[in-house]
């Protein structure tokens, strides 16, 4: 006969959820977890355990709300961190997301966790989310913009109208000229919005064309552009400036935790030539992203 549940300590309810989770069966390793949660509300990794079984669920407020209850009951608990990211992205929250990713990622180094390149990729999405929204933040504002400033010709164009047409009412045979006019009037009006449409692009040329740094020119560890990238002898490139503070800290790769020394740095010249060319030609919004 099965022990009550009851009778049932909270780590046996946490391998009893955890067999549930490793079937697929994510309602009943919810409630596992939560029945543990219930005897032993202070260990941290049942709280982690049940936002990940949530994350399945798409239960994203909830997974915020257990990795927050695990961090604040263990500061450094990476799993925390790293599953509130994700739930924050799927929830188009890419600034509070980048937050959480990189304290994940910060964490995951210093416990040379297994999860780093996870982790680092999250922090890559988080900042291409973020960035995403604040880009169509800027063309829905210059949009809007250029749409008042095209109402207003518009407005102009109608009321010139509206006047020429009160001067002509008494007019024996002014609806010829009348007319005529009027089409000058409205092909003004169709000049005048075209130069303003010209005018926004000239400004900025990239303006209706996505602007994204690709990541393989992004440095691993800062999430920067790199500038003087080095390549290691498994193939991976940083920054020189980052990895050389990096092993001024620890002996090992941040990502495959492999033996590295500043020795095994080599530079990665093409890659160098690729970020200058990039920075050169996006010197006006990259430096931002």
């Amino acid at each position: 006969m099965p022990p009550n549940i009851i009778e049932m300590s909270a780590d046996e309810l946490k391998q009893a959820g955890n067999k549930f989770f490793q079937n697929g069966d994510w309602l009943s390793a919810d409630k596992k977890y939560s029945q543990a949660i219930a005897i032993d509300p202070t260990n941290y990794t049942l709280f982690t355990n049940r936002a990940l079984v949530r994350m399945k669920l798409l239960r994203y407020e909830d997974v915020i709300n257990d990795c927050m209850s695990a961090i604040n009951l263990n500061r450094d608990a990476m799993k925390g961190h790293y599953m509130a990211a994700q739930a924050l992205i799927q929830l188009s929250r890419p600034s509070e997301a980048l937050g959480f990713a990189y304290t994940a990622y910060q964490l995951a180094i210093a416990q040379h966790s297994k999860s780093a390149t996870d982790v680092a990729n999250v922090v890559l999405e988080a900042k291409k989310q973020r960035w995403k929204k604040l880009e169509r933040n800027r063309i829905d504002k210059d949009n809007s913009m250029l749409k008042q400033m095209k109402e207003l010709v518009k407005t102009d164009a109608e009321r010139k109208i509206l006047d020429l047409r009160e001067q002509q009412w008494d007019s024996p045979n002014g609806d010829k000229d009348l007319e005529s006019e009027i089409a000058v009037i409205r092909e003004d009006a169709r000049v005048q919005m075209d130069e303003l449409e010209n005018v926004f692009a000239r400004a900025d040329p990239q303006r209706y064309k996505p602007r994204e740094v690709p990541d393989y020119l992004m440095d691993s560890i800062s999430f920067s552009i790199m500038t003087d990238p080095v390549v290691t002898k498994n193939g991976h490139s940083y920054d020189r400036s980052v990895i050389m503070d990096h092993l001024r800290r620890s002996s090992t790769d941040p990502l495959t935790r492999e033996p590295l020394s500043v020795a095994d740095l080599r530079p990665n010249l093409a890659l160098k030539q690729v970020c200058a060319e990039f920075l050169e030609e996006n010197a006006g919004w990259a430096v931002d992203y």
